[in-house]
C-alpha cells in the first residue's frame, strides 16, 4: 500500500501555540491582525460591508493551529486547557490523512500519544446536534477504555460531544441509560460492545469512524473473533483506523478484510525514556528465591506502599496468598475481579491502608498514583515499553520513586534486550541471603 500519511500543506501564517490567535500576513482589503484598522501603521482601508468584515473575523477566529496542524478553535482551546502545545509524531502523522477520510494502519506503542491522534479528527468530525453514534473506539481493557473516553471528552469539551465509556464489570443498566440520552462517540471493550449490540441497546449503522486501539492486545486478549462481528455490524462505507505495536498475522488479516487497499501505512517508535526522578535498581534472584528477596528489600527499604508487577492473575493471586500467610498487608489487582472490587482495592492502596498491591500489567497503564515511592518488577517485563510503563507509576510530578526489578535466571537475554533500549543508569544490588551484603 502506498505511504500517504505526509501532513497537508497549509498556506504559511506566524503563529503561535495551539489555542492562540492566527496572526496572518496583511493583505490589501484586511488590516493586520491585532491592530486597530485605520492606525498609522496600516494601509488605507478600502469601504467594506458589516457582512463581509463578520465573516473575515469568523474566518480568522477558526483558524488555529496545534503545531504545523490547523485546528477549529473549539479544539484549540481544548488542547490550551490540556497542556498540548506541539503534536507528537504519531499526531503529525496520523491527523492529515484520517481528517481526508482515508484508513489507517498505525504501529505504534501506548506513550506516543495515539488517543489524541485520532480524537481530534474524531471530535472534529462529530456532528454535535445528532444524538446517534458516529464514532466506535475499542479497547482491550476497562482502563484503557476509561481512559480514552476521559481523553476524547476533553478534546471535545467545547463542541458539546457526547462520550459514552461500555466495559464489563460495571453497571450495564446505567450505560444503557447514557447510550438513550445520546452518545455520539462510544469507546468500549469488545465484549461488552458486542453485547449491547445484541440486546438492541447499541446500534452501530451510521457510524463513520472505527478506531481498532491495542489491537495486538485484544488479540492476546482473545477478542478478535468478537472485534470482527462488531465491525461486522458497521456500514462499509466508513473509516476504520487500526493501531497496534505489532503486527502479527490475525491482525493483519483484519487489515484485510476489513479496511481500504490503499490505506495509510505509519509506525512510530517512541523514545524509550524514563523519569529523571526514579531510582532504577536491579536484583539477579533465583525464581525459588524471589518471596524471600522481597521480603529483606522490605526490611531494608522499610516500603509504606509497594506496586508489585506480575505477569498473570494466577501469578498475581500465588504471590498475594504467600505474603497474606506471611503476615504482610496486601492485596491483588487483575482482570478477574469485578470492577466495584478493583475500584475498591485501588482507592485502599492510594490511601495507604494497603502495603503491597500486586498487579498484573492492568496497573501499569492508565492509573495516576500520585504519591507511590516503590514498585517492584517481581517478573520481569515483556518488552522495553512495558518496562517504562511500569517503572512510571512511582516518580511521578517530579517526586523522587525507586524502581526494582527481579531478574531470574531464565530473564538474562529479556533482560539485555530491555537494557539495550532504556537509555537510563540502571544500580546492580545484592543480597544477604547470597551472603552478598
Amino acid at each position: 500500500m502506498p505511504e500517504t500519511d505526509t501532513p497537508a500543506a497549509h498556506p504559511r501564517r506566524r503563529t503561535r501555540r495551539a489555542g492562540q490567535r492566527v496572526t496572518q500576513e496583511p493583505s490589501s482589503g484586511a488590516p493586520h491582525a491585532g491592530r486597530r484598522a485605520g492606525t498609522a501603521a496600516d494601509p488605507e482601508p478600502t469601504p467594506q460591508t458589516d457582512e463581509t468584515l463578520l465573516a473575515a473575523a469568523l474566518a480568522q477566529a477558526s483558524a488555529h493551529r496545534f503545531g504545523d496542524i490547523e485546528v477549529p478553535v473549539t479544539v484549540a482551546r481544548a488542547l490550551e486547557r490540556m497542556g498540548y502545545e506541539t503534536p507528537t509524531e504519531v499526531q503529525a502523522r496520523s491527523i492529515p490523512p484520517l481528517r481526508t477520510g482515508a484508513d489507517l494502519i498505525g504501529q505504534a506503542q501506548t506513550g506516543t500519544g495515539k488517543t489524541a491522534a485520532f480524537g481530534i479528527p474524531i471530535v472534529e468530525k462529530i456532528d454535535p446536534s445528532a444524538s446517534y453514534v458516529q464514532a466506535l473506539v475499542l479497547t482491550p481493557t476497562r482502563e484503557l477504555c476509561v481512559q480514552v473516553t476521559e481523553e476524547i471528552a476533553r478534546i471535545g469539551q467545547f463542541r458539546n460531544v457526547k462520550t459514552v465509556a461500555i466495559y464489563g464489570g460495571s453497571s450495564m443498566d446505567r450505560q444503557i441509560s447514557a447510550l438513550r440520552r445520546g452518545a455520539q462517540v462510544v469507546v468500549g471493550t469488545p465484549g461488552r460492545v458486542l453485547d449491547l449490540i445484541r440486546r438492541g441497546e447499541l446500534r452501530l449503522d451510521r457510524v463513520h469512524t472505527v478506531i481498532l486501539d491495542e489491537a495486538d492486545r485484544m488479540l492476546d486478549m482473545g477478542f478478535i473473533v468478537d472485534v470482527e462481528t462488531i465491525l461486522s455490524r458497521c456500514p462499509r462505507q466508513r473509516q476504520t483506523a487500526l493501531f497496534s505495536a505489532t503486527m502479527p498475522y490475525a491482525i493483519l488479516r483484519i487489515c484485510d478484510r476489513f479496511m481500504r487497499r490503499d490505506a495509510t501505512h505509519i509506525a512510530v517508535r517512541p523514545e524509550m525514556q524514563t523519569v529523571e526522578s526514579v531510582r532504577q535498581l536491579l536484583y539477579f534472584v533465583a525464581e525459588q528465591d524471589k518471596v524471600r528477596a522481597l521480603l529483606e528489600l522490605t526490611e531494608a527499604f522499610g516500603f509504606d506502599r509497594l506496586l508489585v508487577f506480575r505477569h498473570t492473575q494466577i501469578g498475581v493471586d500465588r504471590l498475594a496468598a504467600t505474603l497474606k500467610r506471611r503476615g504482610q498487608n496486601v492485596a491483588a489487582l487483575h482482570g478477574g475481579l469485578s470492577q466495584r472490587e478493583r475500584d475498591r482495592t485501588l482507592a485502599d492502596f492510594k490511601a495507604g491502608r494497603i502495603q503491597f498491591l500486586v498487579a498484573t500489567n492492568v496497573a501499569s497503564r492508565g492509573l495516576d498514583i500520585t504519591d507511590l515511592p516503590y514498585v517492584l518488577n517481581y517478573d520481569i517485563p515483556e518488552d522495553a515499553d512495558t518496562y517504562v510503563h511500569r517503572i512510571g507509576r512511582t516518580g511521578r510530578m517530579g517526586k523522587a520513586g525507586t524502581a526494582i526489578t527481579f531478574v531470574g535466571e531464565w530473564d538474562l537475554d529479556a533482560w539485555e534486550a530491555i537494557r539495550s533500549q532504556v537509555k537510563a543508569p540502571i544500580e546492580e544490588g545484592e543480597l544477604r541471603l547470597y551472603g552478598t551484603a
